[in-house]
């Protein structure tokens, strides 16, 4: 989804409430800014007044679009939502010795971490960055609210999800690649293009790795140049319409019985229950797709997603591009010719939380990361002689060069479509 607060990060907003003083007991902790107090009356106590004590956990709800003037008040709610979003918030660490919760006003003290501190703890954080996570921070209710798609009805009061993302943010959708043409195989015909050419099994393959709570618990490389399905089981009764093809491969998700939390472990199986119909991946020379069906939702990054700042929720049943080979290979060009980074190669998927934010890897409970077999060995032939965040000196024999005589319709600037022009998907 596109935030409509255009991503503003908790740090920004939260340092505006405070300087504005408009909610009682929200201030500065010091003279130098670097903590604050935060009222924390239990909604339980007799002298607890909504309008009041809850004030900034409701101005939160509202600011990120959970609640509304007319929706059922939920204070308890509201607090949890702000809660969870400080604890997985990089940006804050409690600090217990100065928190007074045993008085008639009790209150909680935040620091503000600065940047330099986080490190590797923000955003797209390279694998070697991702801690496991010890326990879930989040409320019980936060954790179901995230991880099933809604009924109608369920978007009263403070269950509210993410709503489908503005046309800008939106990707293009695609002509559904596992629903055309279907061969006598049960497996779909691609018309306009010859997509099993000489260099068709390189891309075809991609190397999928399962992170549970940023934990790596397992990986595997697909052999089936159709696509595979991400999912729990093979399906009882099969169904082109409910799981995708017949002959795509199977690639299961890990069991969570290796999770050490006993709480972690106990939240993703209930995750694993809505992610029953899975999600459906292709991959060619011309990019990677997905296709969610589960019943969980699903969020994604690549370089072919446009909103890159913010989380990008896959709607159900639609086709969506998230890597693009021929755009990775001009900046792999680029990156050669020491004008820029090297580029990233990986389309990650998390379930059932929203993605790309700001919470730290590590507090994700399922994400999956994917890989074009290829693009991934060109990537770490280009990492051999460079440090982290350096560029690589140009090689006697330009590598552009070897990578346009590869693949001259890949790296042309106007390569051919693989899909026919902008038809609705069909399921």
């Amino acid at each position: 989804m596109c935030d409509r607060n255009g991503g503003r990060r908790l740090r920004q907003w939260l340092i505006e409430q405070i300087d504005s003083n408009m909610y009682p007991g929200l201030i500065w902790e010091n003279d130098e800014k670097s903590m604050f107090r935060i009222p924390w009356k239990h909604a339980g106590k007799q002298d607890y007044n909504q309008e009041v004590d809850a004030s900034i956990f409701k101005a939160w709800a509202v600011f990120k679009g959970k609640f509304k003037e007319g929706d059922k008040a939920e204070p308890a709610t509201w607090k949890t939502r702000l809660r969870c979003a400080l604890n997985k918030s990089p940006d804050f660490e409690e600090v217990t010795d100065r928190s007074q919760l045993d008085i008639s006003e009790p209150y909680k003290v935040y620091r503000i971490v600065p940047e330099e501190e986080q490190k590797c703890k923000l955003g797209m954080a390279t694998p070697g960055c991702v801690n496991e996570v010890t326990d879930m921070e989040c409320g019980r209710s936060e954790i179901d609210e995230l991880i099933k798609e809604p009924s109608v009805d369920d978007y009263m009061g403070m269950v509210k999800r993410s709503p489908s993302p503005p046309e800008a943010c939106r990707s293009q959708l695609l002509p559904d690649w596992w629903m055309q043409q279907p061969s006598a195989a049960g497996l779909p015909l691609v018309t306009g293009y010859t997509a099993y050419d000489t260099h068709h099994s390189a891309f075809s393959q991609m190397v999928i790795s399962f992170y549970y709570g940023g934990k790596l618990v397992g990986q595997t490389t697909t052999t089936c140049p159709e696509g595979c399905r991400l999912s729990l089981s093979q399906p009882g009764l099969p169904s082109a319409k409910m799981y995708g093809p017949e002959g795509l491969e199977l690639v299961r998700f890990p069991p969570a019985d290796t999770i050490p939390s006993e709480r972690q472990r106990q939240v993703t199986r209930k995750l694993f229950g809505h992610l029953e119909r899975g999600v459906l991946l292709h991959s060619s020379r011309q990019g990677v797709l997905v296709k969610r069906l589960c019943q969980g939702r699903v969020f994604c990054s690549g370089n072919a997603v446009l909103c890159k700042d913010r989380p990008n929720k896959l709607e159900r049943d639609e086709v969506v591009k998230v890597f693009d080979t021929s755009h990775f290979l001009r900046e792999l060009q680029q990156f050669y010719g020491n004008q820029s980074r090297l580029p990233d190669s990986r389309v990650m998927l998390c379930f059932g939380e929203e993605f790309p934010d700001m919470t730290p890897l590590r507090s994700k409970l399922i994400l999956v990361q994917i890989e074009q077999l290829y693009v991934r060995q060109l990537v770490e032939e280009a990492g051999k002689n460079c440090g982290a965040g350096t560029m690589m000196q140009a090689p006697e024999e330009p590598q552009p060069d070897q990578v346009f005589r590869m693949f001259p319709d890949i790296c042309a600037s106007h390569q051919r479509s693989f899909f026919r022009e902008n038809q609705q998907i069909t399921v």
